[in-house]
């Protein structure tokens, strides 16, 4: 991590410690579905919180999901694998009229509701104030809920964070995108998400906002 000691005079860094700028998504590229779904190993887990809350989701619009598998336990993990083919199916039918990506990403940007639905999200999210404290609480909660990732951030300043992602194997510039975005709403506050790719399940996020115009918190 970088020495923070003068973190709030810092402009936005343009680039990751490794020498990787810092990019928009690649929003209008094709997404291969397939080739993203066969690098995810077959060991690789996550929280049934999350299968519950899309199929909620799905059941609140009358939408059948075709890729639920019976009933989810939150606390139970299943196969990344079948939540990637579950978020692939609901995304366009949850989010009509938008290309794969754009979908992904608005999904994505609910995933703090997802993790606000259980215990733990209530007590760690949802006790949150600010910026700092709610990207922290959403870093945490990806290494307890999904398996084997490694998420945390890696520098700071008032108005921006860097987060480190690795072993995140499913959408990670697309889904996850939106999981942050999602963060900052939730935070009461309006900014954006650039990448510095690693490699399809490695990246640096960086966050940034304007600390002076909140917007209404997300509940």
């Amino acid at each position: 991590m970088r020495d923070r000691g003068s973190a709030g005079t810092r402009p936005p860094p343009l680039a990751s410690d490794e020498g990787r700028p810092f990019v928009d998504p690649p929003w209008e590229a094709p997404l291969d579905v397939e080739r993203a779904l066969a690098i995810i190993p077959a060991d690789a887990t996550i929280s049934g919180m999350f299968f519950a809350y899309l199929a909620g989701a799905a059941r609140a619009r009358n939408i059948t999901l075709a890729s639920v598998r019976g009933r989810y336990l939150p606390f139970n993990f299943y196969p990344v694998t079948d939540l990637a083919r579950l978020v692939i199916e609901a995304a366009p039918l949850l989010f009509p009229g938008r290309t794969l990506r754009h979908a992904l990403r608005a999904l994505g940007r609910h995933a703090p509701d997802a993790f606000l639905s259980s215990t733990l999200g209530k007590v760690t999210l949802g006790t949150t104030e600010g910026v700092p404290s709610a990207v922290a609480a959403i870093a945490n909660a990806y290494e307890l809920n999904l398996r084997p990732s490694r998420v945390a951030v890696v520098d700071a300043s008032p108005s921006w964070t860097v987060v480190r992602m690795e072993k995140v194997f499913y959408f990670l510039d697309s889904h996850h995108v939106g999981t942050f975005e999602g963060i900052l709403r939730f935070a009461g506050v309006s900014g954006s998400v650039r990448v510095a790719s690693r490699g399809p399940a490695s990246a640096d996020m960086l966050l940034t906002w304007d600390p002076l115009a909140p917007i209404p918190r997300s509940s």
